[in-house]
């Protein structure tokens, strides 16, 4: 074995250079970036400098160095890193020399055939690094021959970024939502499958209505549905609570100056408290009807939109809503014409119908959502849900409502729609979905429906002729006799297809759907009763069928909008215009939203009546006058009481004239006796109805400067001597017996008489006499025929002048009366009435004219109210007609509401102020056909048509019972042309209905407790 090689000399390093010439290539470099970063750009004509090249490296054979794997690689290398002095272990960082390199080992010849692996490339691209300093390692003694380059000092390492840890992924729950609907954006509520825009249906005038003009209503309303041939509708009708104390803010808004409190008396605001407590008390409602049209289905392009924009807080695609949009506004204007006349409904309305939904019956929160942005998010839509607990049954008859804030609990049963016979609407039936307003507790609609066009409507038909077909020809092959209701419904179907064809596009579409009826109730035996009721009520009054079916808590989730039908049974098939016809928007409102609580409803459904007797003159700018018509015993003078009662509450001036006198019990009461006065007018002094002093004269302050005012001022000034003139005729024809009233003679000398007296304020009657003894010998005898009867205690009330005080009166509630006065029968003729009677009529003309001369001596714009019973003795005379056409006239422009009360409808309407009068109230009239028809006329409401009867059941009593009857009706037209049947309640106000009771033996009766019930003395209710 031979002895291994002695180890070569050391040699001169070969890289020495190139190393050399790559540090100061890198340092180059580093001085020309920061050189780059710090000067302005260079010019593109200006070429970027050279860096030097380093000299190639000498020839020689190739040199071998060993890889990082133990592999080996030969040729020539480049570094193109940091230089090898800072790699390779041994250099000296000064000289940059190598010490003496050992041999490498003796490899074993058998592995010496293996080809030499290739490179392993390495796969992250190069990086500049800054050079590292070996540690220190001791360096041989430099040769003389080599010459020594000091090197350049390295630049500093740069500090590499700081990294911060991933955070963890979490993944939150879903929210556990309730609801079908994911989001609400305006008038539109979404799901994950349809899109439903809603609208807010306004309640249309139905009661007292031609039918013409129901007949155009229910063909306008049809029209429209039939336009949404292809869609799925949901029809709901929810009812609100009447906001009391919003009404009462409104009256004590418009109430500037109250009546005064006076101790021991109930206080303005104790009126105010017991009337809201009374409306609360009887739970009056007011219904809403909400239409939702589902119109686009969602595709899941736009399902994963939605869902993918949620990761970014947003909701809806863009290009979808602007596609819904182009979609509602076509609604818009289908929905918007006559007819359903649909609005869209806002996001908070939309907030109200959910709840009232989820919560069906129970109490609303005092509070809504305070944010009006339209948009609920869908983790915001779970606000609906999340106080309301259900608890159900699988066979419960009702569901159980708890709402876990306040602890309050409902039972809920829903009725659904069965089976039904053909309506006649409006001829004979109300409409269907409407007549469950005639419960005294409110109740909750829904319908769901799909309208079908006339191609589809008309598939249906045939394929249900031919199933009618098949059946008939299985019982002829088997020798049976088909059963005959099988051939009337193939007959049906053949008209009923006759006229899809033939007939217009509203004829031939149908509406399949399903109705159903949610009724709520405190416990579960009241809820299940009033349900027997409902049912009952519609299978003897409409021959409707209601059903209660199983499954209860599914049915009552149909409410909610977005949910599913939950059975689909019970479905009903009927034209379109028999649904149009349901109208569950038909209402019952009367009267006005500012004025005093008078009663309610009594019609089809119950609705509070409020009354405001200057709201004609002051918003409507129309006249004041209110008319009251009804047979004896009828309720007007009780109701008069009871408007002049409330409105003395608030301040107004009132004046009422009752001549039989029990209206002046009005006085004793305490809160209104401070500031009252009775004038009695059998004691009162002489002059005090003094014919020329009951005329005011015009004062100039009451009109506007300027020439135009001033020519109307003259005017008035001259209507009012005219009329002084004929009061004054008309009151010595009454006082002259009637043969000589007639006679041609007598009126030619009272006119003649009148012309030559001044028609002013001061004159009298003694000077009407004094110029009819200088005409003559008869007018002589007719000085002397008046003269005898001023002799009478009652005529010296016309003779002289009026005490001093008696036109100053500044009493809030004025009461005149004639208490033992006997009035005269118009039926008689003159001749057979007594002397006591010919002076009534004549006292009963001039008390009208005090009445009203009260008003018009204050101020012009103060509110003021006049109470006028027992008008038709003012009918038959000129001056009376002329005053009661000009206090109509007048009554807006001095803001007077004028209460006229009259037995026989014919005394109004003979005066022609029949397009004056603002409200009409129409009691029982139940003798006469004739007076019931103008009664009617007054109304402007059809005649001929069973309304007269209608008139004869108001107030009707029970045969059975003995005891009074407990309330009045009325039949009442409001300013607005409104007519409904309302029932009078003035039972909140204390004592009140005890002081108006005008019964005999009334108030002794009432005050002995052998009635249960708190109203059974109510003559006025």
């Amino acid at each position: 074995m031979e002895p291994p090689p002695p180890p070569p000399p050391p040699a001169r390093n070969p890289f020495a250079a190139t190393e050399a010439a790559n540090r100061e290539l890198d340092q180059a470099r580093s001085v020309a970036a920061r050189r780059s970063r710090s000067a302005p750009p260079a010019t593109p004509s200006a070429p970027p400098p050279t860096p030097p090249q380093a000299a190639p490296p000498p020839a020689g054979p190739p040199r071998t160095v060993a890889g990082e794997m133990g592999q080996t690689r030969s040729g020539p290398v480049r570094f193109t890193g940091p230089p090898p002095a800072a790699r390779r272990p041994g250099v000296d960082p000064a000289s940059g020399q190598h010490p003496v390199v050992p041999q490498p080992p003796t490899v074993d010849p058998r592995l010496s055939s293996r080809p030499p692996a290739p490179p392993v490339a390495d796969p992250r691209p190069p990086r500049r690094t800054a050079p590292v300093a070996p540690p220190p390692v001791p360096a041989p003694p430099p040769r003389r021959s080599q010459q020594l380059v000091p090197l350049p000092p390295a630049p500093p390492a740069p500090e590499r970024p700081h990294r911060m840890p991933k955070p963890p992924r979490e993944r939150d729950r879903t929210a556990a939502q309730e609801l079908a609907i994911t989001e609400i954006a305006g008038h539109t509520t979404f799901t994950p499958t349809s899109v439903t825009a809603w609208y807010r249906l306004p309640e249309v005038r139905w009661a007292f209505r031609p039918d013409p003009e129901r007949e155009a209503l229910i063909s306008a309303i049809a029209e429209q549905y039939a336009g949404m041939a292809g869609y799925r509708l949901h029809l709901r009708r929810t009812t609100r609570p009447f906001p009391a104390d919003e009404w009462a803010r409104t009256v004590d808004r418009n109430t500037p100056r109250p009546l005064p409190p006076v101790p021991g008396a109930p206080s303005w605001a104790d009126h105010l408290v017991a009337a809201q407590r009374h409306l609360h008390d009887v739970q009056h409602s007011e219904g809403q009807i909400y239409l939702g049209i589902s119109f686009a289905r969602r595709t899941l392009a736009d399902t994963l939109g939605e869902k993918f924009g949620r990761l970014f807080g947003k909701g809806t695609r863009d290009a979808e809503r602007h596609r819904i949009a182009k979609v509602t506004e076509q609604f818009d204007e289908v929905l918007g014409a006559f007819g359903v006349r649909a609005r869209r409904a806002t996001s908070h309305e939309l907030e109200w119908l959910i709840f009232r939904s989820v919560a069906l019956g129970m109490e609303p929160p005092e509070l809504l959502s305070a944010v009006r942005d339209g948009h609920w998010e869908p983790g915001d839509v779970l606000a609906m849900t999340e106080q309301i607990e259900r608890y159900r049954t699988p066979y419960g008859s009702t569901v159980k409502l708890v709402n876990r804030l306040t602890g309050e609990e409902r039972h809920v049963a829903v009725l659904t729609v069965g089976r039904m016979e053909d309506l006649e609407i409006p001829e004979r039936h109300e409409p269907w979905l409407h007549f469950h307003e005639r419960a005294p507790w409110p109740m909750e609609l829904s319908s769901r429906i799909d309208v079908l066009g006339p191609g589809e409507a008309f598939r249906n038909l045939e394929h249900r002729l031919r199933m009618i077909r098949s059946q008939q020809h299985d019982y002829d092959e088997h020798s049976m006799d088909a059963p005959p209701e099988l051939e009337r419904l193939a007959q049906r179907a053949l008209v009923v297809g006759d006229e899809m064809t033939t007939g217009l596009a509203t004829d031939a579409a149908r509406v399949h759907g399903w109705h159903r009826l949610a009724v709520a109730a405190d416990t579960r035996d009241e809820c299940l009763e009033r349900a027997r009721k409902v049912i009952q009520m519609y299978n003897r009054d409409l021959r409707i069928s209601l059903q209660h079916p199983k499954n209860q808590d599914w049915l009552a989730r149909e409410f909610i909008p977005g949910e599913p039908v939950a059975n689909t049974g019970y479905l009903r098939r009927m034209p379109v215009r028999l649904f149009a016809a349901a109208l569950p928007q038909a209402a019952s409102h009367v009267g006005d939203r500012r004025g005093d609580l008078i009663g309610r409803t009594a019609g089809t459904c119950r609705r509070p009546v409020f009354l405001d007797l200057h709201f004609p003159t002051e918003v409507r700018e129309r006249s004041g006058l209110a008319v009251f018509v009804a047979e004896p015993g009828g309720g007007k003078s009780t109701l008069m009481g009871a408007l002049g009662y409330l409105a003395a509450r608030r301040g107004v001036q009132v004046t009422l004239l009752d001549p039989s006198g029990p209206l002046a019990r009005l006085c004793e009461m305490p809160e209104l006796k401070p500031y009252s006065k009775v004038l009695n007018l059998t004691g009162s002094e002489g002059g005090t109805l003094a014919p020329y002093a009951l005329i005011p004269t015009p004062r100039r302050e009451h009109w506007d400067p300027g020439p135009e005012a001033e020519r109307e001022f003259h005017i008035a000034v001259s209507n009012a001597r005219a009329e002084r003139r004929m009061l004054v005729q008309d009151i010595c024809s009454m006082l002259v017996p009637p043969q000589v009233a007639r006679e041609a003679s007598t009126a030619r000398l009272l006119r003649h008489a009148a012309r030559q007296v001044p028609a002013e304020e001061t004159s009298t009657l003694e000077d009407v006499v004094a110029c009819l003894r200088g005409q003559g010998e008869e007018g002589e005898e007719l000085a002397a025929l008046l003269m005898d009867t001023a002799e009478m205690p009652l005529a010296m009330l016309f003779f002289g002048s009026p005490p001093s005080d008696m036109l100053t009166d500044d009493a809030l509630l004025t009461v005149i009366t004639m208490a033992g006065l006997r009035l005269p029968d118009l039926k008689i003729e003159r001749e057979y009435w007594s002397a006591e009677e010919a002076l009534a009529l004549p006292m009963l003309h001039t008390a009208h004219r005090l009445a009203v001369r009260r008003s018009y001596g204050g101020d012009i714009h103060r509110r003021k109210l006049v109470g006028l019973d027992e008008a038709h003795f003012m009918e038959g005379w000129r001056s009376g007609r002329s005053f009661l056409v000009r206090m109509a006239r007048d009554s807006r422009k001095w803001n007077l509401a004028a209460l006229v009360a009259s037995q026989n409808p014919k005394d109004i309407l003979g005066l022609d102020v029949q397009n004056l009068v603002s409200t009409v109230f129409v009691g029982r009239i139940a003798e006469d056909a004739e007076i019931a028809a103008e009664a009617l006329r007054m109304l402007r409401v059809p005649r001929d048509v069973g309304y007269e009867q209608t008139l004869a059941s108001l107030s009707e009593a029970d045969t059975t019972e003995d005891s009074r009857l407990p309330y009045r009706e009325f039949i009442m037209r409001d300013v607005d042309g409104r007519v409904q049947r309302v029932r009078a309640d003035i039972s909140y106000v204390p004592g009140l209905l005890d002081h108006l009771d005008t019964t005999p033996g009334g108030r002794q009766a009432a005050a002995r407790p052998t009635d249960a019930s708190p109203t059974a003395t109510d003559p006025a209710q």
